[in-house]
């Protein structure tokens, strides 16, 4: 790994261990779509008819794992994260839970065991890679995930074009300022993080999918820069 992408995943783990004890409660404030964002993604796990093993990718806090265990309460759950502050609020959150294992690591370039998986899920998290080690976690993806098995990404996009980002920032800084229920310093620190995203197009990333081996890559939810996309193997 290059030693400026280094500098800016240990900021982001920085950014994120500053957080973590308020990170579900403004997320909810954070994300104008949340119910269908989440929702979007549970629905396409559906495609799977067996659901027994799943991966968090970047799983913080555990939010997006805790949706999929009350889904899926018998299926064995590894959440893989970065931020040793945002894993110790997710072990908190499934404690005395048999079924949700945990992994402090750095998701982009972790060993992953072959054919192991029946979902990979990741919530808000790969948009904080650098693009060349995006397309590296999209193939491990396609390896860790058995055969039929789907993976199923809720992140932020950058707009294909400049005036489409212009206005996905625009919308969503205005939503931000706008809510009641963050006070001026959630609402500055979420606009610091921000400052270290490294978002894609969505078509592009589409197309890394279909690169590494992934099939049917495919975008089932938008609004403005938040989408839900998936592909299976």
């Amino acid at each position: 790994m290059k030693t400026d992408e280094m500098e800016t995943l240990q900021e982001i783990q920085n950014q994120f261990n500053a957080v973590s004890e308020k990170y579900d409660r403004q997320r909810r404030f954070l994300i104008p779509c949340f119910n269908d964002f989440y929702g979007a993604a549970l629905s396409i796990s559906e495609e799977v008819s067996d659901v027994r093993t799943i991966l968090d990718v970047g799983a913080g806090t555990g939010l997006m794992s805790a949706f999929f265990n009350e889904k899926y309460p018998n299926a064995q759950i590894t959440l893989v994260d970065i931020s040793s502050a945002m894993l110790k609020k997710a072990e908190e959150r499934f404690e005395g839970n048999e079924n949700i294992s945990f992994l402090n690591a750095d998701f982009a370039t972790v060993n992953l065991p072959e054919s192991h998986y029946d979902l990979v899920v990741s919530g808000l998290a790969i948009h904080h890679l650098p693009n060349e080690l995006k397309q590296q976690l999209f193939g491990k993806i396609m390896k860790t995930l058995k055969p039929g098995g789907w993976f199923i990404n809720a992140d932020q996009v950058l707009g294909q074009t400049e005036l489409a980002e212009k206005i996905y920032t625009e919308n969503w800084k205005n939503h931000v300022q706008q809510n009641p229920n963050l006070t001026e310093e959630e609402k500055q620190s979420a606009f610091e993080r921000i400052k270290v995203d490294i978002m894609a197009p969505l078509k592009l990333q589409l197309e890394w999918l279909e690169s590494a081996g992934l099939q049917n890559a495919n975008c089932y939810y938008q609004y403005y820069n938040f989408v839900v996309f998936a592909a299976n193997k």
